[in-house]
């Protein structure tokens, strides 16, 4: 849960966010010097319903049936969907035994959302007393790096003391083909019961602080019992490539047959234990996930999830948070990009992906003051360069915030509008929030928050007047088409009432420019166009690296073939220096429009 001020993010908020079962037990982690700890909303009391079949809407909101693929586990295990449940305050991971087989059911759940270092995780849980792995952990889409917060092997039979007296901590790294698989040996992996005995008859807490690629920290009953840190001991045969455990990761509850134990002479559980409610449950209280973020005194008690921070009034100095997957309407400025399947943001959880180049997400923010706000944008990129943000505030483009790689889609950090933004009143106001750089593929989102500068209402002074770069259309440095119009060319040069334009303009015909662009930043496009028939389209595209990538496309009126009347054709961001831009008819009329010139503007 992100702390927020947003009457309908709340409202979307998880009531066991705000009464939660880990309330008042503190983070046993360091989160950093300047920071504190900050709830994700992936944390799960499971104070609420759902039955084996069917689930529930309020689980479903973070978890999915299953693996995270269409694997049914290892060895003899086969996961089974009714085999999950949540009853009496529990996550019940159950395991049985597979009709008239040696199969074992056993119940397995996933995380929708993916996560990332650096991440804070605790689990309450009571293992069975069974044979079978009880695991909490976490595993990269490709099931190549894997955290293992608990491993775990209780089971009262004579033979199986020393597991049944032990907690596995582990991690995993692989190569797939050929298989390759890494994971610690170390005697510390094994971390005994301090109080002497078993595990299996108590409810204990179990953590683990994945602080960056090559350290994790594991904490039991919040005391801080391994570190497992440096490239001998995450990944000494270079099985990343250098990388660490770097890879975004689904959460995993599951019990498992692991084959490993047969081989070294544990049997499988029986038919008698499977069948023994008494010891066939891996029981989850609750599981909680905490990042860390700069205590700029908006959130709420770090041990606390109850708190959500001050939301009523945001004084200088204090923050309104909004999450990206919280927006009220989405949607595409300009043409489609091959293989993004969503017209707009797509939300993951409280996060937004699936961003191209003219998504935009719209978000209602409630300001308590009017004045000016810093705004800030918690974004994760691999893309090296073209990625930027336009806002604007209840219609009105107020500025691009310029981003840079991260390193990762999952790998999050902050970017600054560069000046402020004035809100004129209190209340509801609508922000967009649309991809503006020149690459195709953009940003994931996290959130977008607004940090109030001054207490008084003066508003900034107005913008300086921006660069504008008109272009005659006659000012081609070259044409293009295969329509058969009769014409010497496929795109022809006429006069009309004073204005040199062009025309003869047909479906599939184009015309390429070369400007200069003294200012980086995001232009919008007019064009001064006419048309006599319907169905008439022109699109924007620029030339980046050799290619040529579509920015926008926009309908043109039946308003007459002389009669050129300026036209909105959106906006492009264009870094600075000199570019070659194409003018395309993509309309689905054969005849398609004249053109007298078009204009960006900064």
């Amino acid at each position: 849960m992100k702390t927020t001020s947003l009457t309908l993010a709340a409202l979307a908020l998880s009531s066991s966010a705000l009464a939660a079962d880990w309330d008042n037990i503190p983070v046993p982690a360091d989160a950093g010097a300047g920071n504190t700890w900050e709830l994700h909303s992936l944390s799960d009391d499971f104070n609420y319903a759902a039955p084996p079949v069917g689930k529930s809407a309020t689980f479903f909101e973070r978890w999915s049936e299953g693996f995270i693929n269409p694997w049914l586990g290892p060895g003899e295990t086969e996961y089974y969907a009714p085999n999950s449940y949540v009853e009496g305050g529990n996550l019940v991971i159950k395991a049985s035994r597979k009709p008239g087989t040696i199969k074992v059911h056993t119940g397995a759940i996933h995380s929708k959302e993916s996560m990332t270092y650096p991440l804070f995780m605790e689990a309450r849980v009571k293992i069975t007393n069974l044979t079978l792995a009880n695991a909490f952990w976490l595993l990269s889409s490709d099931s190549t790096e894997e955290i293992d917060v608990l491993e775990s092997y209780g089971s009262d039979r004579p033979s199986e003391t020393w597991f049944d007296e032990r907690l596995h901590l582990s991690h995993h790294v692989f190569i797939r083909e050929p298989f390759q698989d890494y994971q610690p040996k170390d005697a510390g992996s094994w971390y005994p019961n301090p109080d002497g005995g078993h595990w299996r008859d108590q409810f204990f807490r179990i953590g683990v602080y994945w602080i960056d690629p090559w350290t994790l920290e594991y904490y039991v009953n919040g005391e801080h019992v391994r570190t497992v840190s440096g490239v001998e001991m995450i990944d000494p045969y270079g099985y990343t490539n250098g990388n660490g455990l770097s890879k975004p990761m689904q959460v995993i509850f599951d019990a498992e047959h692991q084959p490993w134990r047969d081989a070294q002479g544990t049997l499988p559980p029986t038919d008698e234990e499977l069948a023994d409610p008494s010891r066939n449950k891996f029981l989850v209280d609750w599981v909680r996930f905490y990042k860390p973020v700069a205590d700029n005194n908006g959130g709420g008690d770090p041990g606390n999830g109850g708190d959500p921070g001050n939301g009523g009034n945001p004084g200088s100095g204090e923050t309104i948070r909004v999450e990206m997957g919280s927006f009220s309407a989405t949607g595409k400025a300009g043409a489609a990009v091959a293989g993004d399947t969503v017209a707009g943001f797509n939300a993951n959880g409280d996060n937004i992906n699936y961003n191209t180049l003219g998504d935009w997400g719209d978000y209602t923010v409630n300001f308590p003051e009017a004045g000016n706000y810093n705004v800030e944008l918690l974004a994760a990129s691999p893309t090296t360069s073209g990625i930027a943000a336009d806002v604007q505030v209840d219609g009105s483009y107020v500025g691009t915030i310029p981003l840079s790689s991260t390193g990762d889609w999952e790998l999050y950090n902050t970017f600054t509008l560069p000046s402020t933004i004035y809100i004129a009143s209190a209340g509801n106001h609508t922000i967009r929030v649309q991809s503006a750089g020149g690459s195709a593929w953009q940003w994931n989102g996290d959130e977008i928050r607004f940090t109030k500068t001054e207490d008084d209402n003066t508003p900034p002074p107005p913008p300086a007047t921006g660069a504008t770069i008109t272009v005659e259309a006659e000012s081609f440095a070259s044409v293009g088409g295969t329509y058969a119009d009769g014409q010497a060319q496929p795109i022809s040069v006429y006069t009309t009432n004073g204005s040199t334009a062009i025309n003869y303009v047909n479906a599939g015909d184009f015309a390429d420019y070369t400007i200069n662009v003294a200012d980086a930043g995001t232009y919008a496009i007019t064009y001064h166009v006419g048309s006599g028939v319907t169905g008439g389209s022109i699109e924007f595209l620029v030339n980046e690296g050799g290619s040529w990538n579509s920015k926008t496309a926009t309908p043109v009126p039946n308003q007459g073939w002389d009669n050129f009347q300026p036209l909105d054709g959106g906006s492009v961001y264009l870094e600075a220096g000199t570019h070659q831009v194409r003018l395309h008819g993509v309309g689905s009329n054969d005849w398609q429009w004249n053109l007298d010139k078009f204009v960006l503007s900064n």
